[in-house]
């Protein structure tokens, strides 16, 4: 673990900050380096630059964890000096605190207690944690549509390095509305204020048996029907909400040239097999669960009377969380190593981490892709983009179908796992995984993407927060 520091030596800070040193479950916290001297021109997050006569003053009112060291690394100064120095930076440290835990307090009040005033054109406030591979995009994407419609908004990034106490940005923009992937954030706010939580995974909140403090104004919107059920067992109404693109980054580009192509984007999931390659029955069940797969292309889950999954869960009596591990491992890894040995005329490009280990993927794979507009490019020079997986609407469907690409994606239609208006059918070109290569030897069907663009951009969730805000305050 390391300490948040304060240094003397601005050289030194820069050296410190550029480690990014990092602890915490998932590697959170980011280690702050404040520093005093001449400003350096830096992107680092880490580096604040923090003159040591504005010490108090600076850190008081700041947002940001406080140093608990000072550094004199790089300085020539005699250990009296040091020892006063200290003494001195100590004293101020415990003044800082106790400024900053009244603030902080002065925050949550506020929070609670100042109803916004919705007479005033709205404001909304999205956070987002820069740890995350994917929902941050989400948040900043809802961000940067809410001000495209011409509403007030403040999004804030988190790197780990912020005081979590202190709520001193969002209580002084007192917004009308917040909004959450992934977390409630609802015990400090007044109850006025609309708060929208869409969860995407099974996060603890949901797994566990706790039932959690749900506002009249809080509500939640779901990815899929799996975390709909979750909510309903505690006793929580939630809405349906299927993945959202924004328009701006995926789109159709006229300048890059469609090439006979089938990508795929997206990291290996051998590392779930891990989980499970020492049990000695794992070839026997693998064998069982990949026959009724190339047969059918999915396995039934659990809410069907015929579930397969159920089926290998009681002939080889073992968990639900086993048989998801071969599962998720046969529609991503088993699904691209297939298209990667079929017999097709299309180059075949694949991307993400993982794959260069695969040697039957190998072959094939062009490196990794960052989200957003590269992925897009990628997918604008390609006839079809590649969607194996257990639902039919899932981001990388929207990516493809939003790039004006063909989602070529597995037919688990049968598995009822999605709900969406049929009509997003004309976007999309399905496979099983036995006919794949016969697929890809037919001349590819022209699609329209009007529709699922229309459904399924960033708007859309916009206009539904509008429309709910707008019900109740009328």
């Amino acid at each position: 673990m390391y300490e948040d520091i304060y240094f003397l030596n601005p050289v030194e800070a820069l050296r410190v900050a550029t480690e990014q040193n990092r602890w915490g479950e998932n590697n959170y916290f980011l280690q702050v380096c404040y520093y005093d001297g001449e400003k350096i021109e830096s992107d680092l997050v880490n580096l604040i630059h923090l003159p040591i006569d504005n010490l108090l003053e600076g850190l008081a009112y700041g947002t940001l964890r406080i140093p608990s060291k000072i550094d004199f690394e790089g300085l020539e100064l005699s250990d009296e000096i040091k020892v006063n120095v200290e003494l001195n930076f100590n004293m101020s440290i415990q003044q800082v605190q106790m400024y900053r835990n009244q603030f902080n307090a002065q925050y949550l009040h506020k929070m609670k207690n100042s109803a916004p005033d919705f007479s005033e054109p709205l404001r909304f406030y999205l956070s987002a944690s820069s740890s995350t591979q994917v929902m941050q995009y989400v948040s900043k994407n809802i961000a940067d549509t809410l001000q495209a419609m011409g509403y007030d908004v403040l999004f804030e990034l988190s790197h780990g390095m912020e005081d979590t106490s202190s709520l001193k940005n969002m209580s002084e923009f007192n917004p009308h509305a917040t909004i959450n992937v992934n977390h409630l954030h609802n015990s400090f706010l007044n109850d006025a204020v609309f708060n929208f939580v869409w969860f995407q995974d099974g996060m603890p909140i949901l797994l566990n048996e706790e039932i959690p403090f749900i506002r009249g104004r809080d509500h939640i919107f779901v990815l899929v029907k799996g975390l709909k059920e979750l909510l309903n067992k505690k006793g929580i109404e939630s809405e349906l909400l299927s993945f959202m693109m924004n328009e701006n980054i995926y789109k159709s580009r006229d300048e890059i040239k469609k090439d006979k192509k089938i990508v795929f984007i997206g990291r290996s999931y051998a590392g779930w097999i891990e989980h499970i390659k020492n049990d000695v029955s794992l070839n026997e069940i693998y064998k069982d669960a990949l026959e009724i797969f190339e047969e059918k292309s999915y396995l039934k889950n659990l809410s069907h009377q015929d579930s397969e999954i159920r089926f290998l869960m009681e002939k080889y009596n073992k968990t639900k969380e086993y048989i998801d591990y071969i599962y998720m491992y046969l529609m991503r890894d088993y699904c691209v190593e297939k298209l990667c040995t079929i017999n097709t005329d299309y180059e075949i490009e694949i991307y993400g981490h993982g794959w260069s280990q695969n040697p039957i993927v190998a072959p094939y794979f062009k490196g990794i892709v960052e989200y957003g507009e590269d992925i897009s490019k990628i997918y604008n020079s390609a006839t079809y983009g590649y969607c194996p997986g257990g639902y039919v609407l899932m981001q990388r469907t929207l990516e493809c179908a939003f790039s004006e690409t063909i989602p070529l994606v597995l037919d688990v239609r049968a598995d009822k796992q999605d709900v969406y208006n049929e009509k997003i059918e004309e976007s999309i070109e399905f496979f099983h995984i036995k006919d794949l290569e016969l697929i890809l030897s037919r001349e590819p069907q022209e699609k329209r993407y009007d529709f699922i663009k229309e459904q399924y951009g960033y708007k859309h969730f916009v206009n539904r927060c509008i429309e709910i805000m707008n019900e109740e305050l009328s």
